[in-house]
């Protein structure tokens, strides 16, 4: 059997105890390409690339990090895939969704939005040109993006499809989020039984696999009474047996349209296995392990517990590290285009142009390894929203660019303007 490498760093640089707080490896990659995008800003100033004075730079790096970066790319997250931040209010601090940093959750759409609203408001605020400024944050955002997928590969998070390629990864996170395709389609399922079934397809909207499993679970149970108590005791374990079996023509037809749903359930069992095992080996973790199993294996697995990460490896999908391949694309392919592209065309415009046209490629290039976010059945296929909120960025870059490369220079070379001090 191939031993795949099975992704158990730690999410967290320093931490405070198991508060959650602490120094994480993806705040650092924020702060890290804010300070690269200060330095190289401070070369384009030098060079007369950026017009700006020198003095305003910290402003503009302080006023477009925090938001056009962060409070577009929280804003992003919360409009484009998660509204119900908005309304979940809940402990532990700081209580409101929204305000949960420390459960992640940034859009890079939302965050690209933010850059541009940020610089525009800036620039027209003081007086300067804002092509140019955001010519120049173009030219550098790459480098951002490339930081930040790194980070998703360090915290297990957006992992690709399943593959079998020598190089593809286990993440031990897989026992813990959601399979957003699998839950997309299984709601899709819900709304073809709502009139006969309105309680069950309920159920199934607000927690897909154990709603599918409910649903397979009474339906198999009515037409085969033999397997009721065995259903009723242990539903997932008979159901990955008849589906072994093929026996079932419902539970094959089921299957056919969520192909995922056998895997999923095959591991929350095995992991619920492994959980009983560490107890009995572990047996002061058996609180902690009772109170959030899944989430103490991964801890485990990242505290370098061997018994534990010999167990992952033969329960968990290997998949394709769809995070490095979207850092190289989004991140250093991208970079090298708007970097290149904005230096040796100097016509303001046409780096934005070219971030806002090729951004959404690099994307929907990267969106085919992925997993995929909330999908959506569009035209008889599933589209994942990544890929649905490309589009329309990459139609408004075209006409950017378009507009970018046709429009008149100015007649005369432009000085930066003053500083405005305040009234």
């Amino acid at each position: 059997m191939l031993a795949y490498y099975i992704q158990t760093l730690n999410p967290f640089i320093w931490q405070w105890g198991n508060s959650g707080f602490g120094i994480r490896w993806y705040g650092t990659a924020y702060l890290l390409g804010f300070v690269i995008a200060y330095l190289l800003m401070k070369r384009f100033i030098r060079t007369g690339r950026m017009l700006l004075p020198m003095e305003q730079l910290p402003d503009f790096v302080l006023f477009v990090a925090i938001f056009g970066v962060l409070i577009g790319g929280r804003l992003g997250e919360a409009i484009l895939y998660r509204p119900s931040m908005f309304t979940n209010f809940s402990p532990p601090f700081p209580y409101w969704g929204l305000l949960k940093i420390q459960d992640g959750g940034m859009a890079a759409h939302g965050g690209i939005i933010g850059v541009f609203a940020a610089t525009y408001f800036f620039a027209r605020r003081r007086g300067y040109r804002f092509l140019n400024l955001v010519d120049c944050g173009a030219m550098i955002a790459p480098i951002g993006i490339f930081f930040g997928r790194i980070a998703n590969f360090i915290n297990g998070e957006v992992y690709g499809h399943i593959s079998h390629a020598k190089w593809a990864v286990q993440f031990p996170t897989e026992l813990i989020y959601q399979s957003q395709p699998l839950d997309a389609r299984i709601r899709h399922l819900a709304g073809t039984i709502a009139t006969k079934h309105p309680n069950l397809a309920h159920f199934m909207n607000q927690d897909p696999v154990a709603g599918m499993v409910r649903y397979v679970s009474q339906h198999l149970q009515w037409h085969h009474p033999s397997l009721a108590t065995a259903l009723g005791l242990h539903p997932k374990q008979e159901i990955i047996k008849l589906a072994q079996s093929g026996k079932s023509a419902f539970l094959n037809a089921q299957l056919h349209q969520i192909p995922d749903f056998i895997r999923k359930i095959k591991l929350d069992v095995q992991a619920r296995h492994l959980a009983e095992q560490v107890m009995i080996r572990y047996p002061n973790l058996a609180g902690a392990i009772r109170h959030n199993p899944n989430m103490e294996l991964i801890n485990l697995a990242r505290q370098g517990n061997a018994f534990v990460i010999t167990h992952l490896r033969e329960i968990l999908n290997p998949r394709i590290p769809s995070q490095l391949i979207e850092a190289s694309l989004e991140g250093l392919l991208l970079f090298l285009l708007c970097f290149f592209i904005g230096l040796k065309w100097k016509k303001e415009g046409i780096a934005a142009a070219c971030f806002a046209t090729f951004y959404p490629i690099m994307r929907m290039i990267g969106e085919q390894f992925r997993a995929g976010d909330q999908p959506k059945l569009i035209f008889g296929h599933w589209v994942s929203l990544g890929d649905l909120y490309s589009w329309p960025m990459l139609v408004l870059g075209l006409i950017f660019l378009i507009w970018a490369i046709r429009r008149r220079p100015p007649q005369a070379p432009i000085a930066a303007a003053p500083p405005i001090s305040a009234a």
